[in-house]
């Protein structure tokens, strides 16, 4: 059975009316470790649906896909073909655009390998709310394998901005909490629409400024 993570987020009734309102969504953002460069956060999921105690849950559940699109700010990628994977497997691209998935790959990550000469852009997605969503994406050259391990860490943040899921985002568009989950299935936090984010102090999380780069807080290497 796969591991469930959960963050629970308190608001109060002002905070909620205002964000309501104001016509504001609750993003988040997964952050994901690899060597590959070049590569771009993408929206995880994006909800309009939240009350006093909100609660964000996803599992331990894989996609790898492979996409046409490219990797340029607010484009959208959308998956031309993808199939479940677990970490330590390995998803095969064939040089018509076909994957299978094998046992073999690297520990603890997830591994895309391109047995063609086109060139596609690629990444891993997981499953939040029901349904699964990309997270990251990534340039994948002919002949050429990405290695990407997907990372308990959450970006969280309010916006009027109406953007899709699955787009590319390299900005902040409103300050934001990144919450840690490596140590601990479960967070919790506190929004207020004047005060921002708090979290207690504790060392699991920290603050993320409006404008800023998101590269470094969700793809480490």
């Amino acid at each position: 059975m796969s591991t469930q993570y959960k963050i629970d987020i308190s608001m109060n009734s002002d905070t909620i009316d205002k964000l309501k309102n104001g016509g504001f969504a609750l993003y988040g953002f997964k952050a994901v470790k690899t060597a590959s460069q070049g590569g771009a956060p993408l929206v995880w999921f994006q909800s309009t649906s939240f009350l006093s105690q909100t609660e964000i849950t996803w599992e331990e559940q894989y996609q790898a896909y492979i996409s046409t699109d490219e990797i340029i700010a607010n484009g959208k990628i959308q998956a031309s073909a993808s199939a479940d994977i677990d970490l330590e497997q390995t998803m095969n691209v064939s040089q018509n655009g076909t994957v299978d998935v094998y046992q073999e790959g690297t520990p603890h990550a997830i591994s895309i390998l391109n047995r063609g000469k086109a060139p596609w852009t690629c990444g891993i997605s997981q499953q939040t709310g029901g349904s699964t969503k990309p997270m990251c994406a990534f340039p994948l050259y002919g002949n050429n394998l990405d290695v990407i391990a997907p990372i308990e860490r959450v970006l969280l943040m309010f916006a009027s901005n109406t953007i899709n899921t699955g787009t590319v985002i390299y900005k902040a568009y409103s300050s934001g909490v990144l919450v840690d989950l490596t140590s601990s299935q479960s967070r919790s936090v506190k929004f207020d629409i004047n005060e921002g984010w708090d979290w207690g102090g504790q060392s699991w999380a920290k603050s993320v400024q409006a404008q800023e780069s998101l590269v470094p807080l969700l793809i480490s290497s």
